[in-house]
């Protein structure tokens, strides 16, 4: 898809299998540009976009870093991406609709996700 520019628009991943979408986050993670670095981003998800961890990680990577954007593809990797170095100096806000859906989905990874972004002083607006 790369050598062929495919990879020109947001939820590509959307097609994959669930099986495939661990790869498309390693392919996300060594082909991201990180320039420029951002700083206090708001930021808008939408559980009901999509139905899995791995969905997850794909839509908040491209929330943050673009088409075929990397920002974590497990909470350590999240919690990594916080710190630096992964295009973001710090994001400021954290507005996630329907969240309802994503606890029910995530169970106690979505106390452990939101602990990450709090860990972080990101503010959490949950619709």
């Amino acid at each position: 898809m790369k050598m062929n520019n495919q990879i020109n628009a947001k939820n590509i991943w959307k097609s994959f299998e669930n099986n495939e979408l661990q790869g498309w986050l390693v392919f996300a993670l060594n082909n991201m540009n990180t320039e420029p670095i951002k700083e206090n981003l708001i930021i808008e998800i939408d559980g009901d976009y999509f139905n899995n961890l791995d969905e997850f990680f794909c839509t908040l990577g491209e929330e943050i870093n673009g088409v075929a954007g990397y920002f974590g593809r497990n909470i350590l990797a999240l919690y990594d991406c916080l710190r630096g170095d992964f295009g973001v100096e710090s994001i400021k806000k954290l507005t996630w609709k329907n969240h309802q859906k994503s606890k029910k989905l995530f169970k106690s990874k979505f106390n452990e996700i939101l602990q990450t972004f709090e860990d972080f002083n990101v503010e959490i607006n949950l619709q």
